[in-house]
């Protein structure tokens, strides 16, 4: 099947959820471990297993409040933490630069880190095209882990009908008062293209090294490097 795509990310949908970012801090992580069933720290530390062990530049982009960041801080290691919301860096307690910003226009030079990750974030990205973009023209390679769209119709509906009625359930019990923050991610949903498809769409970027998924689909991860790497040590 041919990729038609013209623009993949939130788009307009980033000014309903955008915002929710800001008010989540507090709730963020417990939140995170409700909705993957305990999952979301296991496949935080699977993704850094991805990185060069020579990576010693490093992007996390889309940082929050710092739990990816975490397992990427090592002896000799110079990280990066970048986010959209202001109250998430501020949330963020470890002693790396932190810098606000968004995918789509990174204020970094050309070739600054030897990789960018990104976890559970580049779902949110406004224009997925060009933040693919921003994040190969800053580093020579480039790791994520995020919320996908299954390939299976059946389980994608299901997976729909989770995130639409089951996560705000679970935002009533552990995260009250931040139901309609987690209520956006059936707008990510909605934005989102199968995975399939967004496999295809970082092949035009990236010489995927990886590609794969967990949770039936429900979650993606990958590791990828700019075509005919050329790296000056």
């Amino acid at each position: 099947m041919s990729l038609e795509i013209s623009m993949t990310g939130l788009g307009d949908r980033w000014r309903r959820v955008y915002p929710a970012y800001d008010r989540l801090p507090s709730v963020y992580e417990r939140m995170n471990l409700a909705m993957t069933w305990g999952q979301v720290d296991r496949w935080r530390r699977q993704l850094a297993t991805l990185l060069p062990q020579n990576a010693r530049r490093v992007l996390d982009a889309g940082c929050g409040p710092g739990n990816m960041t975490r397992h990427l801080i090592s002896a000799g290691r110079y990280v990066v933490g970048l986010d959209y919301s202001a109250e998430m860096l501020k949330a963020m307690r470890l002693d790396v630069d932190k810098v606000q910003g968004v995918f789509e226009m990174l204020p970094f030079r050309d070739g600054a880190f030897d990789v960018a990750v990104l976890a559970y974030a580049l779902h949110a990205a406004k224009d997925l095209e060009k933040a693919l973009a921003e994040l190969t023209r800053v580093a020579y390679g480039v790791a994520a882990i995020s919320m996908g769209k299954p390939d299976s119709p059946l389980i994608r509906r299901l997976f729909g009908l989770y995130v639409a009625y089951l996560v705000p359930t679970l935002a009533r019990i552990l995260a009250p008062g931040h139901v309609d923050e987690y209520k956006a991610l059936k707008e990510i949903l909605e934005a989102a293209v199968p995975n399939r498809d967004l496999k295809a769409l970082l092949e035009k970027s990236l010489e995927l090294k990886y590609f794969g998924t967990r949770g039936l689909g429900a979650i993606y991860m990958f590791y990828g490097e700019r075509p005919q790497r050329a790296v000056k040590r």
